[in-house]
């Protein structure tokens, strides 16, 4: 029955205008036209917060997203920009995706777009096992069906936590489905607990999402194929660089490859039990990551060698709970699952290296990573144990090689490619080995680029030990934070808390830049360092930049010698660093090369390529210093902007 509605009401799903049929309820009706319950809206009246999208705009935001899975992008940049176009065609703030990982039992927040940074990186460690007991979220994963629903309604704790966490009151939920199985989530926040546009939004994100999941689904493979190379790249520079710390160095070897282990799977805790034959004690040596915050700390514990016998005589690799063993608990290691490597030296050591993660498990593919690493990890103390029988002028001459190798293994072999700059990196070691270091560290979606240098206090092996720890502690850093001040300040907070009681101290400074490759912005802190140049191509100036700081490793607070600082980079503006083997290289007369000669080499030869740059500023000060030998590092890096 079809009557002139009396209040000028319309259904939002068909457009047609219809008097309800019965009794209403918030806001919602029968529509007689379509046969589905949707909701009343006042013709003319815009709803609060959002336009009603016509047709054409409906077909645009269709169009848009064909066009966006037809390009090749990486997981990263598929999801912001797939959420991003969200947020500006239904003007929706906060929208997530969800991935399921079956081998693990869990689904993954692994994208939050929100206009606050800092709550992207909050929420984005968030994972829920695959278990109805928590809910609706899993619930319409199961069925792959949609659902709206309120927060309050819920009775697991977490919907209290992420309601809390976000400043919203409800979701819409829409299972991404790829051959009638769910690869993940997509969700969206509301502010109001009965937000009345929610099914509007169903409507159209369920015309886009099943384009959305072949391109997710293509990029998971994509992603974890790449990971995976990732992983073996990064176990052959481990390899290099552990099979040179087997010298006298047993508890640094050992601490290395902990931080290393911990940086390949991002485990909370990393230990390694050493019982050597016949001990009544078992030394352990343990590695904690929080990686919220990124702190990292290590330390030591002997232990009765019988409360850790059953473990100690494990044959192979085992997965388990960490409740499964008391022990664990006595030694301070909890969490969601521990991986049991177990190993036997030659000499009889019994070795397990046991990982645990906090909230998360282990995928097959970080297993088989752990297990190759692990057998390398093994030849290099096998080899430690070798070294000690060599005698004094072996282990100098050794440790001369084995200190050049690693400084060539960690730096970078070839500069970074990204559209609009041009980079530049040089390095000549000396012959009693220094310990400069210089490196570009590219971000995954290739958005920002940091460049850092710096210079280890002392030579050979010690320095090359402080830069390979420095280098890898670094590497993980800039995938979590922002800031280049927190970062140069974390790794002050490790080399104090790890060398404060060596021998022979372990400092460095270090120049931290983050360039923004989208804005261009360059934000950069000092850690003692000192200068670097800045020419500006617009004025044909040259400015010196003074970074302030102060040496890593030397205080454990260095909060008061905080800086950090942005630099406005024009078109063919270019910036040199270098180290302070350029400005003090000594000529016969004891004259150093200096600051003024090195500003004025810079200039004459400012129109070159960074590269050719350094090439002749090295040429021009091997000319002034002719055959005098060289006693440290010469170190520079120049980058251009286009």
């Amino acid at each position: 029955m079809n009557r002139e509605p009396t209040d000028d009401r319309i259904c939002l799903l068909c457009a047609e205008s219809q008097v309800p049929n019965g009794i209403t309820k918030n806001g919602r009706f029968f529509c007689q036209t379509c046969d589905r319950e949707w909701i009343l809206e006042k013709r003319k009246i815009p709803r609060i917060g959002k336009n009603i999208l016509s047709s054409q705009e409906k077909t645009e935001f269709l169009l848009d997203n064909l066009s966006l899975f037809n390009s090749s992008m990486g997981l990263e940049d598929l999801m912001q920009r797939f959420t991003e176009l969200i947020s500006v065609r239904l003007k929706r703030d906060k929208v997530a995706v969800f991935i399921t990982n079956l081998e693990l039992g869990e689904i993954r927040l692994v994208y939050y777009s929100s206009q606050k940074r800092t709550l992207q990186r909050a929420i984005n460690r968030i994972a829920l096992d695959y278990d109805l007991s928590y809910g609706v979220l899993i619930e319409s994963m199961a069925k792959g069906e949609p659902c709206f629903y309120k927060f309050t309604d819920q009775k697991h704790p977490f919907y209290e936590f992420y309601s809390k966490l976000t400043g919203t009151k409800s979701q819409l939920v829409i299972p991404i489905l790829y051959a009638n199985t769910a690869v993940g989530l997509l969700t969206i926040d509301y502010e109001e607990e009965d937000y009345s546009d929610f099914l509007e939004d169903q409507e159209i994100l369920q015309l886009v999402v099943g384009q959305f999941a072949v391109s997710l689904r293509n990029s998971l493979l994509f992603s974890k194929s790449e990971n995976q190379s990732k992983n073996f790249q990064s176990l052959h520079t481990a390899a290099l660089t552990l099979s040179q710390l087997y010298l006298n160095n047993h508890d640094e070897m050992i601490r290395m490859i902990l931080l290393t282990l911990s940086g390949i799977v991002e485990s909370s805790f990393t230990y390694l039990m050493e019982s050597q034959k016949g001990a009544s004690k078992t030394k352990i040596f343990k590695l904690y990551r929080d990686l919220e915050n990124y702190q990292i700390h290590t330390e030591t514990q002997m232990i009765e060698t019988d409360s850790i016998e059953s473990i100690l005589q494990m044959k192979e690799t085992i997965v388990m709970n960490p409740t499964e063993q008391p022990i664990f608990q006595t030694i301070g290691i909890k969490g969601k699952e521990s991986m049991i490597f177990p190993i036997v030296l030659e000499n009889g050591t019994r070795c397990v290296f046991v990982l645990t993660k906090q909230d998360s498990r282990f995928p097959h593919d970080e297993i088989e990573a752990l297990n190759a690493f692990i057998s390398l990890a093994r030849i290099t103390m096998e080899n430690s144990n070798l070294y000690q029988n060599l005698s004094n002028k072996e282990r100098l001459e050794k440790e001369i090689e084995i200190a050049k190798e690693i400084q060539s293994t960690l730096l970078p072999r070839k500069a970074p490619e990204a559209e609009g700059f041009s980079f530049g990196g040089f390095m000549v070691p000396a012959r009693g080995i220094g310990g400069d270091y210089y490196d570009f560290i590219l971000s995954p979606n290739r958005n920002e680029l940091f460049i850092c240098i710096g210079d280890v206090s002392g030579k050979g092996v010690a320095a090359g030990l402080v830069m390979a720890t420095v280098r890898t502690i670094l590497h993980s850093l800039v995938r979590v934070k922002d800031s280049p001040w927190e970062i140069l300040n974390d790794i002050n907070n490790y080399l104090y808390s790890n060398y404060k009681e060596a021998i022979t101290p372990r400092f460095m400074s270090l120049i931290l830049l983050r360039w923004n490759l989208i804005t261009g912005e360059v934000l950069f802190s000092g850690a003692g360092h000192g200068n670097f140049y800045h020419y500006h191509a617009g004025l044909n100036s040259l400015s010196v930049i003074e970074t302030e700081g102060v040496i890593l490793g030397i205080k454990p607070d260095i909060s008061e010698f905080r800086n950090e600082s942005k630099l406005k980079f024009e078109s063919g503006d270019t910036i040199l660093l270098y180290t302070d083997g350029v400005t003090e290289a000594l000529n016969a007369n004891e004259v150093q090369f200096g600051e003024q000669q090195l500003k004025s080499s810079f200039l004459s030869c400012i129109q070159l390529e960074p590269k050719n740059i350094l090439e002749r500023i090295y040429a021009e000060l091997k000319e002034f210093v002719k055959e005098q030998e060289q006693h440290d590092d010469i170190t520079m890096v120049a980058v251009r902007k286009i």
